[in-house]
């Protein structure tokens, strides 16, 4: 159930997360999960891949309302190949790129309509230039059209579709300053 009244941005604590949460984020992906009519929305993340999500160098950014957790969000640092998303884009210099992959974002559906994915993904690129990350990169399913929008709104650019962890995904990247 969605909450009817927008909820201002101020209104959420926002804070960094930690292991501390790794159960809150967990319950969180399995509730959106388990609630989607197409699976191949979203690619779920192992236990060992959110834990490590919650440690440096990455970053999970959380909002939580009157102490529920409403969303979260992901900067993720790769260090294998398969995680490195820059290595998919097709005619973009990656030569001199510092990259980072905004790797998730999951919000309680109740708290749709709040632009949270979005709030979050403003500050998951203001803690990337913090990290002097360069060139910010994201996949979407093509079916879901409110990430679709958010991307944009965002600055992102659509650079191609590909298969990607078994499933259909939109390949998106921002360079930031």
């Amino acid at each position: 159930m969605q909450i009817n009244n927008k909820i201002p941005f101020h209104e959420f604590e926002i804070r960094q997360c930690n292991l501390d949460d790794l159960n809150l984020i967990l319950n969180l992906q399995n509730e959106t999960l388990s609630n989607l009519t197409e699976k191949d929305l979203l690619r779920e993340n192992s236990v060992d891949m959110l834990e490590e999500c919650l440690c440096n160098p990455h970053v999970t950014i959380g909002a939580w309302y009157k102490g529920e957790l409403a969303g979260f969000s992901v900067l993720y640092f790769p260090t294998k190949d398969e995680e490195n998303l820059s290595l998919s884009l097709k005619d973009v210099d990656i030569s001199q790129a510092k990259v980072a992959n905004n790797k998730l974002c999951i919000v309680r559906s109740k708290y749709f309509g709040n632009s949270l994915q979005y709030h979050l993904g403003t500050l998951i690129e203001e803690y990337a230039k913090g990290k002097n990350i360069n060139l910010l990169c994201a996949t979407v399913s093509p079916k879901n059209k409110y990430s679709l929008n958010n991307m944009e709104r965002l600055g992102y650019t659509c650079n191609r579709t590909l298969e990607k962890y078994g499933f259909e995904r939109k390949l998106f990247y921002k360079v930031i300053k």
